[in-house]
Formats: structure tokens, sequence, C-alpha cells
């Protein structure tokens, strides 16, 4: 392929890259340049670009190094740009938006939580069966009326099941988010899965975050838990409005994230 640039962070003009700094393929990093905005940047001409252990590792290494010499946003594994000047072009079309998420978020880091319950206990020890008590409006024995039964109960423990977990995962989020600048979680993405969330900190706040942390698990001891990071703050990046074909691929994501953030040993097991 040409002269292709790939992409790991973009940082304030002010800030000097480390020296000698390499990334994938062991190609330099240099600073592309835009007035007051800088993208890291190494050129990748043969080296395939595939989501190995040793290609994630190697980005996230230099989005580390990057971040020690000064705030830097992190862009997501696999941004690779036509050349230096497709990189200027991104950076002038999301200018406004990234000086102001730099000043916002280029200091900070990100913690990432994880709760997982038994949704089986859900519904606080309910089950089906106890949730299709008989309704007095539903008379007869006929088979219709088991089957409007059967979904009756069916919709009461799944409201019930619902209703425990969002007040779990509201207590959990409140006792938390105090000690973040942002957060936001999601609510049951899958059934064992109560909820996950991200936290914005302040590195100083690291401590105090997981103090509150482990109070919040020593409440809740049927949880299981699972705090990582500190991460760069992939999930705080504000999303573009209108993503060209030059720069789709600048902008780091939540979604996209998950390649770089690796689960742990343990939350591969669950």
């Amino acid at each position: 392929m040409g002269s292709a640039y790939y992409v790991y962070a973009i940082f304030g003009g002010e800030t000097q890259l480390p020296p000698a700094l390499l990334g994938l393929g062991g190609a330099p990093v240099t600073a592309v340049e835009w007035y007051d905005l800088a993208a890291a940047a190494s050129c990748l001409e043969d080296t395939p670009l595939r989501p190995t252990s040793e290609h994630i590792l190697r980005h996230e290494a230099v989005v580390e190094a990057v971040r020690r010499a000064g705030p830097a946003l992190p862009v997501r594994f696999g941004t690779l740009l036509a050349g230096q000047g497709a990189v200027q072009r991104a950076l002038k079309e999301h200018y406004a938006s990234l000086l102001a998420d730099l000043a916002r978020l280029g200091d900070k880091v990100e913690l990432g939580l994880t709760v997982l319950w038994n949704g089986a206990e859900g519904g606080a020890g309910a089950t089906i069966e106890d949730a299709g008590a008989h309704d007095s409006r539903l008379v007869g024995t006929g088979p219709g009326t088991r089957y409007l039964r059967a979904r009756l109960a069916e919709h009461r423990w799944i409201a019930r099941w619902q209703s425990r977990a969002q007040t779990l995962a509201q207590g959990i989020h409140e006792a938390l988010q105090c000690r973040a600048s942002e957060s936001h979680y999601t609510l049951l993405p899958a059934p064992r899965l109560l909820l996950r969330g991200a936290y914005l900190v302040q590195p100083a706040g690291v401590g105090a975050f997981r103090e509150a942390f482990e109070a919040v698990r020593r409440a809740q001891p049927e949880l299981r838990f699972l705090l990582s990071g500190p991460w760069p703050p992939y999930s705080f990046v504000t999303p573009p409005g209108d993503r060209s074909a030059t720069c789709r691929d600048i902008w780091p994501s939540t979604r996209d994230s998950a390649a770089i953030i690796q689960p742990t040993s343990e939350e591969e097991s669950l």
C-alpha cells in the first residue's frame, strides 16, 4: 500500500513527542500538525494491519507515551488515513471539537465497571410461577386461558426483574458518580450483566474512586464486580456529528475502543 498514515492520538501543539518513539512495524512516530493540534502518527507501508496482541499493545504503548508527555486524546485502534494531508484535513474538519475535548479530557483517565448478577434471582426470589398467580380476570381452564396466564406470568416476572435491576444499578452508579467528573452506564446489556459503566476521573482521584468502589462491593456481596483501568478516556470523546470520507476513522469511539481495552482473565471467564 502507499505511504498511509496510522494515527494513535491527538495532542496539543505545545506537547513534544517522546524521542525515538516507535509505532507499528517499528516505524517512527511523528507529529502531524494543524495549528494548535497535532496527531501522533507513523507511516505504514508494508505492515499488515491486523488486531493482533502485538499490534494492539504497540498502539496502546504509543497512546500512553504521548499522554505521559502531555494532555492527549486516544484514537481507536485501526485508524489509517491516506497520507499526511488526509491527517491534516481531519484535524481541520474537527478542529474546534478536538480542542474542546482536549481541554476537557486530555489529562483525565477512564475507569470501567462491570457488575454481574444471577438473572434468575433478579426478581428478588420470585419465579415465573409465582408471578403467574391466578388472575380473577382469566377464568376457565382451556388451553387459551392457560396460554394467556403463562404470558401474563412471564410479563410480570420480567417487570419485577427489570425493576430490581434498575434499583440495584442506580444505587451502585450513584455511589460512584460523585467521585467522577463524568460518567455513564448501560443497564442490562446482557441477562447476567447487570450494568457496564464508565467513569472519568482525575489521575489524583483514582485512589478515592477505588475506595468508593470497594465500599459498594462490600455492601453488595451477592453481586460480582470488576473494575478495570485506568485507561485513556476512550468512552468520553465527543462523537462526530458528520463524518466525511476523509476523516471518518480519526475519531475515537466507545464501541471501537473495545479492541484496545482488553478484558482481564477474570472477565474473559464470565
